[in-house]
């Protein structure tokens, strides 16, 4: 009798436990993450070919078995993201007026040839990212880093775009010599330059950070995630942002001016030494549990 309340009650917590949020640290197998941000084309940094960067937020992590992890709600955590280093490789007009971009990492000064993707975790809750995406372009403090993001550090992430977007060269663009199949980021807008509208893709590979074991797994096309994502105009005659118009396409812009939108695929391997901690516990109970069922 004993063992069938035990069951019930077990199972009563398990479908509780579906239900409910789950910590970013308990996330396991594959999982769906939703990022959010502002990107811009001012204050690119001096001495490099940088032509993009911006920053965001990510708002909800979902995962296989009914995981899901909502910004501060779940464990009482954000994650914000800087992405810089986007360099313009070939820009291509195609037949229906479209423009097709093929980019790669910034070179010269502190690009290293690479386009980056750094994620911060805190408590932290920063409303210029999360809900008002009214943060400003000229607070940038450096080739990584936005006065917003300062102080959150270790990184929790660090990523590197890779390869493998962009299978076929294509002919003509701005630069007809071009080898686009070196292109990490892959887009498509409805113009050459912000404000623009359209989509992109990537894949992203994990380098560091304080969680990279987690998710440094190789388990999208040999990298770690795969990213697609959609491109809209900034600013509140838009439905997104609190910036005016005309501080997002003014002459001299104080608002980014374009709003990104990315559903990320990955895999996270473990979870961390933490959540192991609880589970081991757990383990524990359940062996006492028998013990005494036993006698």
């Amino acid at each position: 009798m004993l063992i069938k309340k035990w069951m019930a009650a077990a199972s009563l917590g398990l479908a509780a436990l579906s239900a409910s949020a789950t910590p970013l640290d308990a996330l396991t197998g594959n999982v769906n993450i939703k990022l959010q941000g502002l990107t811009t084309e001012n204050n690119t940094w001096a001495g490099t070919n940088e032509t993009t960067w911006g920053i965001g937020s990510i708002s909800q992590i979902t995962a296989t078995g009914g995981q899901v992890w909502n910004m501060g709600a779940s464990d009482g955590t954000y994650l914000y993201y800087m992405i810089y280093g986007i360099a313009d490789l070939n820009t291509v007009q195609n037949a229906t007026g479209t423009f097709d971009l093929y980019n790669v990492g910034a070179t010269g000064g502190l690009g290293d040839g690479r386009i980056h993707l750094d994620i911060y975790r805190t408590t932290t809750n920063i409303l210029e990212l999360t809900s008002d995406f009214n943060a400003q372009v000229g607070d940038r403090t450096g080739y990584n880093m936005h006065s917003l993001l300062q102080g959150l550090g270790p990184a929790y992430l660090q990523l590197e775009f890779g390869e493998g977007k962009q299978l076929a060269n294509v002919a003509g663009g701005t630069d007809p010599t071009a080898d686009e199949t070196i292109s990490t980021l892959v887009q498509n807008t409805t113009s050459a330059t912000l404000p623009a509208a359209g989509t992109g893709q990537f894949f992203a590979d994990v380098i560091g950070g304080t969680a990279a074991n987690q998710w440094n797994t190789n388990g999208l096309f040999g990298h770690d995630m795969d990213g697609k994502f959609t491109l809209s105009t900034n600013g509140a005659s838009q439905g997104s942002g609190v910036c005016t118009d005309e501080e997002v396409t003014g002459p001299n812009p104080t608002c980014f001016t374009g709003f990104i939108n990315d559903p990320i695929r990955a895999i996270r391997a473990v979870p961390e030494p933490g959540s192991l901690a609880l589970i081991g516990l757990g383990l524990v109970g359940l062996a006492g549990l028998r013990r005494r069922v036993g006698n």
